[in-house]
C-alpha cells in the first residue's frame, strides 16, 4: 500500500512539473517555486523524465521534449476524428475559414483549420505571432482558465499587433469576464488589419482549454453575426456532447 502511494505522489509530481513546462527553457529553481517542491526532487524527476524523452535538458534550462508533443499530437488526433464532421458543418454553414484551435505556451496554436471557398478570404500568414490577448480564439481559450493563469500567459505587457490591440491589462481583464458571460470573443483587426474573427470556448472536462472560430474579412463581419454565432453555437454543442461518448 505504501509503495502504491509513493507511486502515485511521484506522478503527481511528475504532471505538475510538466504542467509548467512548455516551448521556452526554465531554470530549476523557476520549476521548484512554481510546484511547490523541494529543488532536490524537482532534479531527480527531470532526470527520470528526460530519460523518457518527455523534457529536455540543456544549458539554457528545462523545456518540454518531442515526446510530450508526440502525446499531444496524438491525442489531438484522437480528438479531431471525433469532432472533424462538426466542423466542417460549421464550414458548409458559413463558406468562410473556420478553426479548431488550443493553447500551446503562450499562443494560439491550430489543430484543423478549413479556408474559405469564397473568392476574397482570409489566409493567414505563417510564422505572425498568435498571442491569445489579440485573437477571438485566444481570449475565449482564456476565459475558462483562472485569473491568476490568464495574468501569466497575458504578462505586464501585452504585444500590441495592430492599431486596434488591446494592450492595457486591465481592458483585457474586464473584456474576458465578458466573454464568460456571454460565450463569445471577438477580434475587430486586433491581429491582422482587415480581417475580424469571432470565437467561443469549448470546455473538455480534463482537457486543455479549445475553442472554434470563424475568421472573416471585415467588410463580411458584423452583417453576418447571427449567422456566425448560431454556427459556433450548433458546433459548440456538438463537439461538448459527444464529448466522452463511445464510437459505435
Amino acid at each position: 500500500m505504501k509503495s502504491d502511494e509513493n507511486s502515485m505522489q511521484g506522478v503527481s509530481r511528475a504532471a505538475a512539473i510538466l504542467r509548467v513546462l512548455s516551448s521556452a527553457h526554465v531554470s530549476l529553481g523557476y520549476i521548484a517555486k512554481a510546484t511547490g517542491l523541494p529543488r532536490s526532487t524537482v532534479q531527480r524527476l527531470v532526470n527520470a523524465l528526460a530519460v523518457e524523452e518527455l523534457v529536455e535538458v540543456t544549458n539554457d534550462g528545462v523545456s518540454l521534449s518531442w515526446g510530450i508533443m508526440r502525446l499531444a499530437d496524438a491525442a489531438q488526433s484522437s480528438l479531431l476524428d471525433k469532432f472533424r464532421s462538426a466542423i466542417e458543418t460549421m464550414f458548409q454553414e458559413t463558406h468562410e475559414t473556420v478553426d479548431f484551435s488550443t493553447v500551446y505556451g503562450k499562443e494560439v496554436t491550430y489543430i484543423e483549420k478549413i479556408h474559405s471557398d469564397q473568392e476574397i478570404r482570409v489566409v493567414p500568414k505563417a510564422g505572425r505571432p498568435m498571442p491569445l490577448h489579440a485573437m477571438s480564439n485566444g481570449k475565449a481559450m482564456l476565459s475558462i482558465m483562472s485569473k491568476s493563469e490568464v495574468q501569466a500567459v497575458i504578462g505586464s505587457q501585452p504585444l500590441k499587433m495592430t492599431s486596434h490591440t488591446k494592450t492595457n491589462v486591465k481592458d483585457i481583464l474586464n473584456e474576458i469576464e465578458t466573454i464568460r458571460a456571454t460565450g463569445y470573443a471577438y477580434d475587430f483587426e486586433e491581429h491582422s488589419e482587415g480581417i475580424c474573427c469571432i470565437a467561443t470556448p469549448i470546455i473538455l472536462p480534463g482537457h486543455r482549454p479549445y475553442a472554434i472560430s470563424i475568421t472573416v474579412p471585415f467588410f463580411r463581419f458584423e452583417q453576418n453575426l447571427p449567422l456566425f454565432r448560431d454556427a459556433l453555437d450548433q458546433c459548440k454543442n456538438k463537439i461538448e456532447s459527444s464529448f466522452g461518448k463511445k464510437q459505435l
